[in-house]
């Protein structure tokens, strides 16, 4: 064993004898040790024993400390100021008792023993058999015997190659286990808040004494004042202190709106008082709250012009001067007369005018009669004067005019003299009206008299409760002899039951159920069962535009626009069960007139349902102006019955009168044609026949008896065509349709162009063809206006003709239409169209005459070039 220590025996195998290997062996394991084990060992009993002692005694002082910091937050916060000084005493002798109980378990914490400390080194390292503590151990003396010291030596040298592996931790107290309430946050947080508030008072704060009043140090003096405009004005706050007001000019008064708020938040100020000095006399402004500190606050609404001064008891701390800009109510004015529609509904155009906008409007209608039709006593009517909000523009803005439709033919009061005052209201409850106005309640239009005679009973009645006899009369005159007067027993079992219960009425309300059963028997004898769904209809429309401007719900909304459209497609059904039951009235109107079909409503109800979701309210109740007008000329439109005999002549004179004008136009141009090749052939004659003689016709010359027999045909056709224009002319005065002047000039043109067809004078023909063609059409258009009952000037329909893209085919062209066609659809074109269509072809012949460009495009000039 010997001989493997040696320099000898270090270069034998270490293979030959197995106790050499084993020597081998330990001198390895010896070799992995540090040089000096022992120190690491102790170093690491060091950082062991201080994190047990740690663990043992950080718990128990967290605690403690939690408590500390919470009086330390709560002084710093003025929690002694808020507390009497007895109630202060007892809270801090709590956290003392509180302090005290939470430190004893500290009394008994002792520093951890090396044996507990190797225990825990043992453990970390993951050592078995606590090879550390038998490095500590000593041989016991009773066996120190050679043998057993050897055996005791190897043991020690085999407990030192753990020393290796020794490794210690960090302390892990887990204190939040004796914090389950989190307290140790809210501690944090009263510290941080605490720190800012106490402001260099930290020491003096900490005292539960610091409450008391002789005690208490005085707050530094501070004063917080501004002005906030009202919310509708949108004009931000103006500030009366701080580096804002440092900028204005002392001298001038600072201009604030009526109704602005003055808010005053003053620190350090122990005899706080606010005045507003106005002209008059001074006003004393209340603070909300005081406190022993000298703080206080207060808010003031400004209505006069006066100056603002803060006071510290006698003494002026600040003034500033206000100026109130007054808040002057709307106005409201009518720009045009009440307007009546076709469909009997009155339109309202007024302008509305704000300082700061306007948030509503309404209509106020009272009866201009204040005497009864029978007697001097003042009339009772029956029902309420009608009322109804306007419709105002959109952004409550400060001007803007207004415009409502409003159907009120249903009112008893319809057809009688009213008086209407429009009212507006601003955001300060302000309300301006205006000027009476005088006019007559527009009413429906009954076709039928016994319909109409009860419509009149009714409005006298609603007027005037006393002349129940007087109506009653005139009900027994109606119904005399209903053999002659009513066509059905259905309309006369109605009359006798509504005379029943005008006898039997004896107080006011009984009356004006009266007055509701005249207006629907009325209606049924009109219109049968549509009026009752046109009325659904509007409304159905009221209660939507309601909703929108009120701002409903989506679900509100959504639900009556459902309502809308079924009560628009029970409309429908009923307008069409009508012209079902009536065919007069499907006698033709103007044919050029755009068809408004069911599909076109109920898009617009989805698009006011999608605006009104996405929020763009403003735009929805103009879609749904835009459609109620649709409707209002839809039932305008209703084609009203004509004689049968008059209106089928005036049609087939329409027709007669479209296939005259197609005849002139091709004399017309014949004549053009003609004219140009007698030029063509005078032009050669006189050697100048080169460029004219590119623009004759493809049948080569013709000779002058050719010539000759081509202008008498022509001759004979218009002569032709003015004698068929006078016996149509004829025919339309027997008939008493009235004299048309159009028509008579066209009939002098169409004479003189075949009076100068028979000199031969083919160039001035063509100027007199083109005037009879004018005035065919003028007067075609006239007679049709005629029939359709829309007076002179142009009609609507031709309007419309010419505006509808329907009208027209893929490329612009007129498409073929049924009636007759007076050519105006095509447009003539003026003087600027010629010279720029000139301009164009003597561009296309330039790069004709160009050698040098592509053959492909050369033929297609050649083709565009060819006709002319």
């Amino acid at each position: 064993m010997n001989d493997a220590t040696t320099p000898e025996g270090a270069g034998r195998s270490p293979g030959s004898d197995p106790q050499e290997a084993r020597q081998d062996e330990a001198r390895a394991r010896h070799a992995t040790l540090p040089r000096n084990p022992y120190r690491r060992l102790e170093r690491a009993v060091v950082e062991t024993r201080l994190a047990i002692f740690w663990e043992r005694i950080w718990p128990p002082l967290h605690n403690v400390l939690i408590v500390l910091a919470l009086y330390v937050g709560l002084s710093w916060t003025g929690l002694w100021t808020l507390l009497p000084v007895w109630l202060s005493a007892l809270v801090a002798l709590a956290f003392l008792a509180v302090a005290c109980r939470l430190c004893w378990p500290l009394a008994a914490v002792r520093l951890p023993s090396r044996a507990a400390a190797l225990a825990r080194i043992e453990r970390v390292s993951g050592l078995s058999h606590r090879p550390l503590a038998a490095l500590d151990d000593a041989l016991f003396d009773a066996g120190d015997t050679p043998a057993t010291r050897a055996l005791w030596e190897l043991h020690r040298r085999r407990a030192r190659t753990a020393l290796a592996s020794v490794r210690t931790d960090a302390p892990s107290p887990q204190a939040f286990r004796r914090d389950p309430f989190a307290l140790r946050v809210l501690a944090a947080m009263l510290l941080l808040v605490g720190y800012f508030v106490a402001e260099g008072m930290h020491l003096q704060r900490l005292s539960p004494m610091s409450g008391a009043g002789g005690e208490a140090v005085a707050a530094p003096l501070r004063i917080d004042a501004w002005i906030t405009p009202p919310v509708y004005t949108g004009r931000a706050p103006l500030f009366l202190t701080g580096e804002a007001a440092e900028l204005r000019d002392p001298d001038q008064p600072l201009s604030v709106p009526e109704g602005s708020e003055l808010i005053v938040r003053a620190q350090g100020v122990p005899d706080l008082g606010v005045q507003l000095v106005g002209a008059d006399a001074a006003t004393d402004l209340v603070a909300e709250a005081g406190a022993t500190d000298g703080a206080g606050s207060l808010r003031s609404r400004l209505e006069t012009s006066a100056t603002l001064e803060i006071r510290n008891g006698e003494e002026l701390v600040n003034s500033w001067r206000i100026a109130i800009e007054a808040d002057d109510p709307p106005t409201i004015r009518l720009l045009n007369d009440p307007e009546e529609q076709l469909s009997g509904a009155v339109k309202f155009t007024y302008l509305v005018e704000d300082d700061h906008g306007v948030v509503s409007a309404k209509a106020d209608i009272s009866p201009v009669q204040v005497r009864g039709l029978d007697s001097d006593r003042a009339a009772r009517p029956l029902v309420e004067a009608p009322s109804f909000p306007l419709s105002l523009a959109g952004g409550e803005r400060k001007t803007g005019a207004g415009e409502t439709i409003r159907d009120l033919t249903s009112h008893p009061w319809a057809g009688s003299e009213v008086e209407l005052v429009l009212s507006a209201g601003d955001h300060a409850g302000q309300t301006g009206r205006s000027e009476p106005h005088r006019f007559t309640l527009p009413q429906r239009r009954f076709a039928k008299p016994l319909a109409r005679a009860i419509v009149e009973q009714r409005r006298d009645l609603a007027l005037d409760a006393n002349a129940q006899v007087r109506v009653l009369d005139a009900f027994d005159a109606l119904m005399l002899a209903p053999e002659t007067f009513i066509d059905n027993a259905r309309t006369y079992l109605g009359m006798h039951f509504a005379r029943g219960q005008l006898v039997a009425a004896q107080d006011d309300e009984q009356l004006r159920g009266v007055v509701d059963l005249l207006w629907e028997l009325a209606l049924t004898i009109e219109d049968g069962d549509l009026s009752m769904a046109e009325r659904a209809l509007r409304d159905a429309q009221e209660a939507l535009r309601k909703a929108l401007e009120e701002g409903a719900s989506d679900e509100e909304i959504a639900r009556l626009t459902e309502e809308l459209r079924k009560a628009l497609g029970d409309y429908m059904q009923a307008l069409a069960e009508q012209m079902r039951q009536n065919p007069q009235a499907m006698q033709p109107m103007d044919p050029n007139a755009q068809n408004l079909r069911p599909q076109d409503l109920d898009e617009m109800l989805s698009r006011i349902e999608e605006l009104a979701k996405n929020g763009s309210r403003d735009a929805a109740r103009e879609l749904l102006a835009q459609m109620q007008r649709m409707l209002e000329n839809l039932q305008a439109g209703r084609p009203q019955q004509m004689p049968d005999g008059m209106t089928q002549e005036m049609m087939q004179a329409l027709n007669e009168l479209g296939q005259m004008i197609q005849r002139q136009q091709e004399l017309m141009d014949q004549t053009n044609r003609l004219d140009q090749q007698r030029n063509g052939q005078q032009g050669e004659q006189g050697e100048q026949g080169g460029s004219q003689g590119q623009q004759q016709g493809e049948g080569g010359q013709m000779t002058p008896e050719q010539l000759a027999e081509a202008l008498r045909q022509l001759q004979e056709g218009q002569g032709q065509l003015g004698e068929r224009l006078q016996e149509l002319m004829d025919q339309l005065a027997r008939n008493g349709v009235p004299q048309n002047d159009q028509l008579g000039r066209a009939g002098e043109e169409m004479g003189n162009a075949r009076d100068s067809l028979g000199q031969g004078q083919s160039g001035d023909a063509v100027g007199q063809q083109g005037n009879a063609l004018d005035a065919l059409r003028q007067g075609a258009q006239g007679l049709a206006e005629q029939m359709l009952g829309q007076g002179q000037g142009e009609g609507p329909g031709m309007a419309g003709r010419q505006g509808n893209p329907m009208d027209e085919d893929p490329l612009g062209r007129p498409r073929r239409t049924e009636g007759p066609d007076f050519g105006e659809r095509v447009r003539v074109p003026d003087e600027i169209d010629v010279q720029r269509a000139r301009r164009i072809l003597e561009e296309l012949r330039r790069r004709f005459s160009d050698p040098s460009r592509p053959m492909i495009e050369l033929d297609y000039l050649e083709r565009l070039l060819r006709r002319y």
